[in-house]
């Protein structure tokens, strides 16, 4: 009875193993399922998300590209309307000047008809030729005439002079001038008038501001654009000024 009741609590005990592996065993399998469900999980999140990054890259790039491209062609647009306002400025110049050459033209045409009734262009040519000549001749005496004009008032100055030192010197009529420098103290100015306007030492001439005369100068020593001048104390109005006018 006693090997009866320890052989059936035996097989119990190896009943109650054997479920209990089964249970094991099936708790085990469950487990490595979730574990590997888990880690194919993971490794898809970790996939996806280097998958993400990596998108995320290339979008970036791409964005910076783009944004130079955008700065580019913002650029080649600012160009381009540049060179639309030059072309618009352009065109305004050409309408104008084609507006004026049209103009020209039409005033061209009604001259022409007004002489179209005159004698043979040739002789016309001809007539203008010798206006042409004449008036360089005329030129070229009057260029003469204030050669000998200047020469007889050198030659009366040197007869004056020769005959009355105390005489004064004839300048040109009409000489005017400014003073561009002043010695309050030794009482002589500076003149912007010369030789090549016909001025001669020992010529007296008017100092004036504003139509009021300040007094007279005596001219000193002469180059070809200056001459230096002595205020004529006899004759002083007022101080003398850098500015004031000369005149003859």
């Amino acid at each position: 009875m006693l090997r009866i009741c320890l052989i059936i609590a035996i097989v119990a005990g190896l009943a109650a193993g054997t479920v209990s592996f089964f249970k094991v065993q099936d708790i085990i399998t469950t487990t490595r399922q979730e574990r590997d469900d888990w880690h194919k999980k993971d490794t898809d999140e970790i996939a996806a998300h280097t998958k993400t990054k990596k998108t995320l890259k290339e979008t970036a790039a791409k964005l910076d590209t783009t944004e130079k491209e955008l700065a580019q062609t913002k650029s080649e647009l600012e160009a381009a309307n540049g060179k639309v306002a030059d072309l618009s400025k352009r065109n305004e110049d050409l309408t104008a000047k084609l507006d004026k050459t049209t103009a020209e033209r039409d005033d061209a045409q009604q001259q022409l008809a007004r002489w179209s009734g005159l004698p043979d262009p040739a002789l016309i040519r001809g007539i203008i030729a010798d206006l042409d000549k004449a008036q360089k001749a005329k030129e070229a005496l009057i260029g003469e005439n204030k050669l000998l004009a200047a020469k007889v008032r050198e030659w009366e100055n040197r007869w004056y002079s020769f005959f009355n030192n105390d005489t004064d010197v004839i300048l040109p009529v009409g000489l005017r001038g400014k003073i561009i420098a002043v010695d309050p103290k030794y009482d002589f100015v500076v003149l912007n008038i010369g030789e090549d306007q016909g001025v001669k030492e020992r010529g007296i001439m008017m100092v004036d501001r504003d139509g009021k005369l300040l007094g007279k100068v005596r001219i000193k020593t002469v180059t070809k654009d200056r001459c230096v001048a002595n205020i004529l104390p006899s004759w002083k109005r007022g101080e003398v000024m850098e500015g004031d006018e000369v005149l003859y």
